[in-house]
């Protein structure tokens, strides 16, 4: 292995290192305040029966709709509560911070950390409590699975993991190459309401809408990617080509969002000077 190598291995396991330290972090603060854990437990169930009642509602006059049952859209609103989840628990208590960090002058301090920037500002702090909505989830899911007579095998479990991680990665991307707009537009905080607003298409499959609209939800706001398709993989109706592509996409997704951080530095200049 060349010194290059070693270096860059060095530096991921520093940053792995440190995530870990600010998780451990997250946990102490969460114990302090658990009236907050009860409650964002309590808010995660109400919004999760809610999610589930226009899909009975759907289904109280057919048994299936563009081919999807009544079961296997609950299992895709469980991995939809799995994947929002995940994301406020690591992602949104980070993002939703951009327009705070360069109009106060809070990336000042940021900047002149040992570590990368872009991912201080995007893994920084997290919200342990939102982890309650992901187990939440996980229990819709094996409902929807068993309701529908579902057994996925371990390659079909593979495929729908990795779908739902590159989905997740795809999201970030989308959801921090939209804040980085604050280096341009000063402030972004509706931004953060708008992104969401779009990932509640996720909730519902893919083939529930205009094609237009499911190539826009698929290549440009690429919520199928983290919800619909993990869940045909889960019915072994995916194959891995569309693994690959999500993948793929994934890593052309960092790259561009790496991009417009470093821009977006090159046009920065102390709000605190």
């Amino acid at each position: 292995m060349s010194t290059l190598d070693r270096t860059w291995w060095h530096k991921q396991w520093r940053h792995l290192r440190l995530w870990r330290r600010f998780f451990a972090q997250a946990v102490v603060r969460e114990t302090h305040f658990r009236a907050h854990f009860l409650t964002t437990l309590l808010v995660g169930l109400v919004q999760l029966g809610l999610g589930i009642v226009p899909t009975l509602l759907l289904f109280g006059f057919t048994a299936e709709v563009h081919g999807w049952s009544r079961a296997e859209v609950i299992a895709l609103v469980g991995v939809f509560q799995i994947v929002t989840g995940l994301m406020a628990t690591f992602i949104a208590p980070n993002l939703t911070r951009m327009t705070t960090y360069l109009t106060e002058g809070e990336l000042d301090s940021v900047l002149l950390r040992p570590v990368s920037s872009q991912f201080y500002l995007t893994l920084r702090w997290i919200n342990v409590a939102e982890l309650t909505n992901v187990a939440s989830g996980i229990v819709v899911l094996v409902i929807g699975l068993v309701q529908a007579d579902l057994s996925p095998g371990p390659g079909q479990v593979v495929q729908a993991v990795v779908l739902v991680g590159t989905g997740l990665v795809l999201l970030t991307a989308v959801w921090s190459a939209m804040s980085f707009l604050a280096f341009w537009l000063q402030s972004v905080n509706g931004i953060g309401y708008v992104f969401l607003s779009l990932v509640e298409a996720g909730r519902y499959p893919l083939v529930f809408f205009p094609v237009a609209v499911r190539t826009f939800l698929t290549f440009a706001f690429p919520v199928a990617f983290a919800t619909t398709f993990p869940v045909r993989a889960l019915a072994g109706d995916l194959g891995w080509g569309t693994v690959a592509v999500g993948v793929g996409l994934a890593i052309v997704a960092m790259l561009l969002v790496r991009l417009v951080w470093r821009r977006g530095l090159l046009t920065y200049s102390s709000a605190s000077s």
